[in-house]
């Protein structure tokens, strides 16, 4: 099966103050892999990443102090229907060129804002659990970016 990315660009961004309080020097990373419905005669995808960063300690009522998403859209060779092989090294790098897509622009937005740069390594992500409340989405990756 050929993958082709024809064509990606920025859903949308968001970044705001961090609230930092005592003992929340830690800023998280998680991200997941989204699919529209694919055209009729099922080669033609769209694939959105979300990405959003945390401050603080893994909890259930956590707000991103910052988030984005990247649209993809690419197109497959023979029919194909992403939601069946999530775990396809084709949609990995689509995670991964997603969210340093979403950094670096994250990043200039902290540049222009006057916050500190936000460093991003996506060697270090590692993928959590399948697919939450029945969407169809790829595993989570989540990264611990910096501790104090």
């Amino acid at each position: 099966m050929q993958f082709d990315v024809s064509r990606d660009f920025l859903d949308g961004i968001m970044l705001q103050q961090p609230q930092v309080g005592e003992g929340n020097a830690e800023i998280r990373a998680a991200g997941q892999l989204h699919f529209l419905p694919s055209s009729p005669d099922g080669t033609m995808h769209t694939a959105i990443v979300s990405f959003a960063l945390f401050i603080g300690p893994e909890s259930k009522d956590a707000k991103p102090f910052a988030q984005g998403g990247w649209r993809f859209l690419f197109t497959t060779d023979a029919k194909f229907d992403p939601k069946s092989d999530p775990q396809n090294q084709f949609f990995g790098n689509i995670l991964v060129v997603g969210s340093g897509k979403i950094m670096a622009l994250l990043n200039n937005l902290c540049l222009h804002a006057g916050l500190p740069l936000i460093p991003f390594d996506p060697s270090r992500m590692f993928v959590q659990g399948g697919q939450q409340n029945g969407t169809a989405a790829a595993p989570a990756p989540q990264q611990v970016i910096q501790k104090a």
